[in-house]
C-alpha cells in the first residue's frame, strides 16, 4: 500500500458522518440547480432538454464551490499551522501519524465509518464505468416510427422540431431516466468517505501546509473532485437532457416537469 493509500485510510477512519455530510452538499447544489431553472424559465426559457442541463451544470459549480468551503473548514488554512492535536485538521493529524511510524510502517487506526473500501485509494472511481446509452425517444403512440414536422408545440419545444411521442411511454421513460439520475447521485453520497479523504490530503499537500513525508502523490483539489465526480454529473446532465426532450415531446405546452406529470397522471 502506498503512502496516499495509507493517508487516506487513516483519515477515512476519523471522518464524522461524511456520508450525512455530503447529502447536506448535494441538498445545497439542488437548491441552487432549481433556482436557476426558475429563473431561466422567469427568462422565457422554456425548453426543459435546454433549461435543464444548464441548471445542472450551475448547480455542480455550487457543488465544486461547497467542496472548497468544507475543505477550508476542515484544514484550516488560514493558520498556516497545523493543530495535530485537536480534531479539526484530519489531514494533517494523518500526515504526522505517518511520518512518525515512517513511510514504510502501516497506517494507524481501523477502519471507520464508511471507511470499509477506502484502503485502495481511487477504488472510488468513475473511470472504469460503462457509459450511459441514451434512451430512444423516437416512438409514436400507435407503436409505429416518430412523426417528425416543423414547428414547434406552446412549450417551445426542441428547436424547431415535435415529435409526436405516446405519454404513457413518456412517462415510463422519464421514469428510468430519472431513477438513473438519482442512482448516480446515490454513487456521490456512497464515496462520500474516500472523497473528503482524498480531498483533504490533496489540500494540505499541494497547499503546503504540512511536509514532513516524502514522494506522496501529488493532486490539486480540484481535479481530485472532478476525478470523483465529474462522470456522475455528466451523467445527471445527460439525462436530464433526455428527459427534458421527453417530456416536451409527449406534451409540448408543459414546460416544467411538475406539468408534465400534471399532465399526464391527471
Amino acid at each position: 500500500m502506498g503512502n496516499r493509500a495509507k493517508v487516506i485510510e487513516t483519515i477515512t477512519a476519523r471522518l464524522s458522518m461524511p456520508r450525512l455530510q455530503i447529502s447536506a452538499i448535494l441538498a445545497l447544489t439542488a437548491l441552487s440547480a432549481f433556482i436557476v431553472s426558475a429563473v431561466l424559465l422567469r427568462l422565457g426559457v422554456t425548453e426543459m432538454a435546454l433549461r435543464y442541463p444548464v441548471a445542472v451544470i450551475a448547480g455542480y459549480i455550487v457543488f465544486l464551490l461547497l467542496l472548497r468551503v468544507w475543505i477550508y473548514l476542515n484544514t484550516e488554512e488560514t493558520l498556516g499551522t497545523a493543530d495535530l492535536d485537536g480534531s479539526g485538521d484530519l489531514a494533517l493529524a494523518a500526515l504526522d501519524g505517518l511520518d512518525d511510524i515512517g513511510v514504510g510502517g502501516s497506517a494507524g487506526g481501523t477502519f471507520g465509518g464508511g471507511g470499509d473500501f477506502a484502503g485502495a485509494g481511487a477504488g472510488g472511481d468513475w473511470g472504469d464505468a460503462k457509459a450511459v446509452v441514451p434512451v430512444p425517444v423516437g416512438f409514436s403512440s400507435g407503436g409505429g416510427s416518430s412523426s417528425l414536422s416543423s414547428g414547434s408545440g406552446s412549450g417551445g419545444g426542441l428547436g424547431s422540431f415535435d415529435f409526436d411521442l405516446d405519454e404513457g411511454l413518456a412517462l415510463l421513460l422519464v421514469a428510468v431516466v430519472l431513477i438513473i439520475a438519482f442512482s448516480a447521485i446515490i454513487y456521490v453520497v456512497w464515496i462520500a468517505p474516500i472523497l473528503f479523504a482524498e480531498l483533504l490530503v490533496d489540500a494540505a499537500v499541494v497547499g503546503s501546509l504540512y511536509k514532513p513525508v516524502k514522494n506522496i502523490e501529488r493532486s490539486h483539489w480540484l481535479m481530485t473532485a472532478l476525478k470523483k465526480t465529474g462522470i456522475p454529473a455528466l451523467v445527471v446532465l445527460t439525462l436530464f437532457a433526455i428527459a427534458g426532450f421527453i417530456m416536451q415531446a409527449a406534451v409540448p405546452e408543459a414546460v416544467t416537469i411538475g406539468e408534465f406529470f400534471e399532465s399526464v397522471l391527471g
